[in-house]
């Protein structure tokens, strides 16, 4: 005698869900365990709840659905539709280990790209994060082909797995305002546009129209260096997303030691904006002054030729200096005019010795702190002459760094800096030397807050005049400001206005003028998201599509 077992068409949704939950929580639970940080307990635990609240949504929805079909049809049905909704929650067990990074920018998943989805499983994931993928496959699988269980043992486990079921359904539902959850928090937005029922203010920007004006438009700002030049050594270092008001409130208090030992050597530049939210494209602007009014990874094969307009790399090399990109990351494939460079280090150059912190949680994030980098960068001027070091930080790009080593983001660089100085002034170049301090950008998830593009430049140096510049300036004014400081030359003319373009999670534009009058547009829903004075934002729209086909034309292959 067999049991009596369990109909299929009651077990296998039952058995697809309760495989989904234990293969989810897990996920969730092993990357709890591998961040470290319990602070991330709660968003897991809530997220998990979406996981299962989307996955019984859509059970339910299909089963109502089929049960209007005759009887006989209806377990042929559900053989075909429970395979595709297995399919379609796979992709979920990729994002628990993301899940850090998501709480930090989160974006909108459906407004992705094939390009940028493509940037994501090459430059990001990378194949070994791709595990959990396969993990979950087999999961599933087996649960699709797992025969039904006895009657008896379905009846005993029923009413607590249904009482666990309704706890988690009924906990998705109450926390979905406040959601962690990728696809949740996507959905609302979408629903949110969709239902609102209110007209576009500009219209939708569109690919570029080529113009027949070229060579007329590839004429370059980049500065020449050549000349009487007062400093041997230029120092670019790029704070990873600081804007300046973060940055003033810790460097300009008498808590920051560096700041304190420079203060009568140093100009701050306090309305100095960023052009974009995102690191690769802002620092081609520092470099060329061109401004990418392109959202930086949705597709970088649109901007890249600009890679190779006249920049400041170039100028320097003219000038007889060595110039060094150090980055402490295992691999970072979007360098600024790569082909320029007289040398690049990453970290597999660093020199070997004291043990540092390092991260690792994904191919784009795994690096050594930048600490690692100073010895190197301070002994450079003993084989070369004249030396320019660019040094894009690594520290903060992720919240892992803090859980990793409990110091603040700033609280770090304040540390850096200081050691930086006392290397440079060991080994007696300090004399000759510039400090060029700026953050690439603010925080990339307020992209609509015109606070988020303001971000710290401080000039530091024994010749620098001490005191403030309050023009209105950017990053395209970055390599002038340098050239200024290294000669005679004059500071460039303060900016009219200044355009600014968000980040690669959420396309938006806009502008800010001397006044602090400002306005920014979501080109994905058409509407002014922000303004401060009435600037009108079809003149806006216009323009920044005018930027675009003009770019287009100069640098399109």
């Amino acid at each position: 005698m067999h049991p009596h077992r369990l109909k299929r068409d009651i077990y296998r949704p039952a058995l697809l869900i309760a495989t989904f939950s234990i293969m989810q929580l897990a996920l969730h639970l092993l990357a709890l365990v591998d961040s470290l940080d319990l602070r991330l307990l709660m968003p897991h635990m809530v997220a998990w709840t979406h996981d299962l609240l989307l996955l019984s949504l859509t059970v339910i929805c299909y089963r109502v659905a089929i049960s209007r079909l005759p009887s006989s049809l209806q377990s042929r049905t559900e053989l075909v539709i429970l395979p595709i909704v297995a399919i379609v929650f796979l992709p979920l067990s990729l994002y628990p280990q993301m899940l850090r990074e998501y709480l930090s920018f989160p974006v909108n998943i459906f407004s992705a790209t094939p390009a940028s989805m493509s940037a994501l499983l090459t430059n990001y994931l990378g194949l070994s994060r791709i595990v959990p993928l396969l993990a979950a496959s087999a999961a599933l699988l087996m649960a699709m082909l797992m025969p039904p269980i006895p009657t008896i043992w379905y009846e005993r486990l029923k009413r607590p797995l249904s009482v666990l079921w309704a706890v988690g359904i009924v906990t998705g539902l109450l926390t979905i305002p406040r959601s962690p959850h990728p696809v949740v928090n996507s959905l609302k937005e979408e629903l949110s546009t969709a239902f609102s029922h209110e007209r576009r203010e500009v219209p939708a920007l569109h690919p570029p129209t080529k113009r027949q004006d070229a060579a007329i438009l590839a004429n370059s700002s980049a500065k020449s260096m050549k000349g009487t030049l007062r400093i041997d050594h230029v120092y670019l270092i790029v704070l990873e997303g600081v804007s300046a008001d973060q940055f003033e409130k810790t460097f300009s208090a008498k808590g920051s030691v560096f700041f304190n030992r420079i203060v009568k050597h140093a100009r701050y530049f306090d309305r100095y904006y960023t052009t974009n939210l995102d690191s690769y494209t802002s620092l081609i602007a520092m470099l060329t002054s061109e401004q990418v009014p392109y959202r930086s990874y949705t597709d970088t094969s649109i901007y890249e030729n600009v890679n190779s307009a006249p920049n400041l790399v170039r100028s320097f090399n003219a000038a007889g200096f060595h110039t060094q990109f150090i980055s402490t990351y295992d691999d970072q494939p979007f360098i600024p005019v790569r082909k320029e460079w007289s040398s690049i280090m990453h970290r597999k150059d660093l020199p070997i010795g004291k043990t540092w912190v390092s991260v690792e949680s994904s191919r784009m994030e795994s690096a050594t702190e930048d600490r690692a980098a100073l010895s190197t960068i301070a002994a450079l001027p003993r084989q070369h002459q004249r030396t320019f070091t660019l040094h894009e930080l690594a520290y903060g790009h992720t919240t892992e760094w803090r859980a990793k080593t409990g110091i603040p983001q700033l609280a770090y660089y304040d540390t850096y800096l200081n050691e930086l100085l006392d290397l440079l002034m060991g080994e007696r170049t300090w004399k000759k030397s510039l400090l060029v301090i700026v953050s690439d950008h603010g925080d990339r998830a307020g992209a609509e807050n015109t606070r988020n593009y303001r971000v710290p430049l401080l000039i530091v140096g024994p010749g620098v005049e001490a005191g403030r510049d309050h023009a209105l300036r950017s990053h395209l004014d970055l390599q002038h400001i340098i050239a200024s400081m290294l000669s005679t030359s004059k500071m460039p003319k303060p900016r009219e206005d200044a355009i600014l373009v968000g980040s690669t999670e959420r396309w938006i534009y806009g502008l800010i003028n001397a006044d602090g009058n400002h306005i920014m547009i979501d080109d994905h829903t058409g509407k002014v998201v922000a303004s401060r004075g009435g600037i009108n934002p079809l003149t806006l729209h216009d323009r920044f599509q005018k930027i675009i086909n003009d770019f287009s034309s100069r640098f399109d292959s």
